[in-house]
């Protein structure tokens, strides 16, 4: 159904576009009759301008009988109905049952827009709009289709104002059910509004949380105090946070945990792992392997030509052969591992491993990494994501080889057992 208003929207806009372009060719045409009625059905067939002049139009009082409601104040409800009996008085007309019904509903529409105001509906309230509908006669179905009207756009407007703060109190929850309850607004459309006020307040938390690429577990415990204040349901957030941002939030954490010295451990690595030695990174690189090869010989002459008779000329001289030589990179592909002892990287005939103690030093530029030991360097391409992993990884797994008693990770290992999981 909404896809069809949607596209019956679509067309209407389409449409009305058309006869506004035929409108100005009439126009120029100078056929002045032609050019208002197809304006006037133009103006009809857009949404915009056909709403608005239908509503007008619905609103217009043909019998007169709004002359009844003149004068009453919905906020004073002790002389709504006294206001209304004496204009009435004053009329000097019948009314038909079909006109007192109609002119129930609009008083009772008033005041019930009067009452939900303030978003508090009081006892008094309740009883006088009992009073209006007794008076009147209105059935059930009525009093529902006139609640019915405001009755979304009063929730949306009450859930909107209840998180100002970014905070949902359990007292501003049930004001927000009991006048839904009073509306007869549906409770699972209640959760879905507060959804969609919620979950953008609770997005924009978490980029400021993020925006250092580094998710804590304070920030963690942060974010769960911050859904209970939305009173948003921790299972809900897989189903409004995208894969992206998960993503991104699982890899803020990895980059926290890393730079603290807390590895992920895999077990059963592809290599050979000596006694008391763990492995903490896998990550898919390229070797890069830059060679000066030769590639031939060019010839250099140095000779001298001379004319001997007329049509004969003779050259004298030698030449010169100089090597050519040329840079070649070479790409290899494998697997880098980071342990707690040493970098291997496993690619076959070109697979290397670097002990700790012989690395003098290392250097991530982008999605470069270079290594450097003794008389050799190896340079390794790498996704920038990975080789920011790689790079915190290494520093406090070196960090920790030469110090066993990393106080970082004390503090860090503190931290988490005193603050809660948020993913």
């Amino acid at each position: 159904m909404k896809n069809f208003l949607l596209i019956l929207e679509i067309l209407r806009w389409v449409f009305g576009t058309l006869f506004l372009f035929v409108f100005f060719g009439l126009l120029i045409e100078q056929s002045f009759i032609p050019s208002i009625i197809v304006l006037i059905m133009a103006l009809l067939i857009i949404p915009l301008t056909g709403n608005f002049i239908v509503t007008k139009i619905l609103k217009i009082n043909i019998d007169g009988t709004n002359k009844v409601l003149r004068n009453i104040n919905y906020l004073s409800l002790d002389t709504i109905l006294s206001v209304y009996k004496q204009n009435l008085t004053e009329y000097n007309k019948q009314l038909s049952d079909k006109q007192k019904t109609k002119l129930g509903k609009k008083i009772y529409y008033n005041t019930l827009c009067a009452a939900v105001l303030d978003f508090n509906i009081t006892q008094d309230e309740i009883s006088k709009l009992d009073e209006i509908k007794h008076f009147f006669n209105l059935s059930d179905q009525q009093i529902f289709l006139e609640k019915n009207k405001i009755s979304e756009k009063t929730i949306k407007n009450f859930v909107q104002k209840c998180y100002e703060d970014n905070v949902l109190t359990d007292s501003e929850n049930q004001q927000i059910i009991n006048i839904s309850t009073f509306l007869q607004f549906p409770a699972d459309k209640i959760e879905i509004i507060k959804n969609k006020v919620a979950f953008p307040l609770f997005n924009k938390i978490l980029e400021e949380k993020i925006c250092d690429k580094r998710l804590s577990p304070m920030k963690e415990t942060e974010l769960k105090q911050v859904l209970r204040n939305l009173k948003i349901d921790h299972q809900d957030i897989k189903n409004f946070i995208s894969e992206r941002k998960m993503k991104s939030l699982q890899h803020a954490k990895l980059l926290w945990n890393l730079d603290h010295g807390i590895f992920p451990v895999l077990y059963n690595p592809p290599i050979a792992l000596s006694k008391d030695e763990q492995c903490f990174l896998s990550i898919n690189a390229n070797l890069i392997e830059k060679k000066l090869v030769h590639k031939g010989y060019s010839r250099r002459s140095s000779s001298v030509s001379f004319r001997v008779m007329k049509g004969v000329n003779a050259r004298v001289g030698g030449g010169s052969y100089k090597p050519v030589k040329e840079n070649v990179t070479h790409i290899y592909s494998g697997t880098l591992f980071l342990t707690n002892s040493r970098v291997v990287f496993n690619a076959g005939a070109k697979s290397f491993q670097i002990p700790f103690y012989k690395l003098i030093s290392h250097d991530a530029q982008g999605g470069s990494f270079e290594f450097v030991v003794q008389n050799k360097n190896y340079l390794l391409r790498l996704n920038r994501n990975e080789a920011e992993i790689l790079s915190l990884g290494l520093s406090s797994s070196l960090r920790q080889y030469r110090n066993t008693n990393d106080h970082i990770k004390a503090q860090a290992m503190r931290e988490k057992s005193m603050n809660e999981i948020f993913i």
